[in-house]
């Protein structure tokens, strides 16, 4: 899958090799993600080596990980799929666009199914769809910080950093949580508020260490 790279300075979606953050997510979802986490473990274990790979699957499990905090276990997920070569890659992500853009208008859109298409919009760097599903998002699960962080990185890339940044605000008002001190950061390095910048890496902790390894 190509990569997600992210304009805010290596933020969220697939720099997530350089962070180990294990802070749990406040979603009222999360039962339903773990729920979810298990069906797809299953769907992969039945996989043999000479079939094809179930990239459903292992999207779905990346998207889930992605949504509880558990940042290393989605960067395995989505490190599979990047390892796809670019034509297959690029089928790939629009089936699974076109997929879920079919069962959001056949079904209610439930907080999962506008994650998946959220996350596929955005690695098809179709940034502005990626937006108006990630706003739906927030409204529905409003205390889940990972919600927040994903929205302002998808307003970082569109170059929007006073939107990012207030959405960033708001995840601290939910949580202080180090990886968002770190995203405020690089809005702030962006916006070249340079100290501001600094502080905010400062209070990253391990976070920035390990982009600094």
């Amino acid at each position: 899958m190509k990569r997600l790279d992210i304009v805010l300075v290596l933020i969220i979606l697939l720099v997530f090799g350089v962070f180990n953050n294990s802070a749990i997510s406040k979603s009222k979802y999360q039962s339903e993600w773990k729920d979810l986490i298990e069906t797809n473990q299953k769907l992969i274990k039945q996989e043999e080596k000479d079939n094809p790979k179930n990239i459903k699957a292992h999207f779905r499990l990346g998207v889930a990980y992605a949504n509880l905090g558990k940042i290393d276990l989605a960067k395995e997920e989505f490190d599979f799929l990047d390892e796809l070569d670019e034509k297959k890659e690029d089928k790939e992500l629009k089936k699974l666009t076109k997929y879920y853009e079919k069962q959001l208008d056949e079904t209610s859109s439930g907080p999962l199914l506008l994650n998946y298409l959220g996350f596929a919009y955005y690695a098809d760097h179709n940034y502005e769809s990626s937006l108006q599903i990630f706003k739906k998002i927030v409204k529905k699960d409003s205390e889940n910080i990972w919600s927040h962080n994903y929205l302002a990185t998808v307003y970082g890339k569109l170059g929007k950093y006073d939107k990012a940044e207030k959405v960033l605000k708001r995840s601290m008002e939910i949580r202080d949580d180090d990886y968002t001190h770190f995203l405020l950061g690089a809005v702030y390095y962006k916006q070249g508020s340079i100290f501001k910048a600094l502080y905010h890496v400062g209070k990253s902790g391990s976070v920035a260490t390990k982009l600094l390894d």
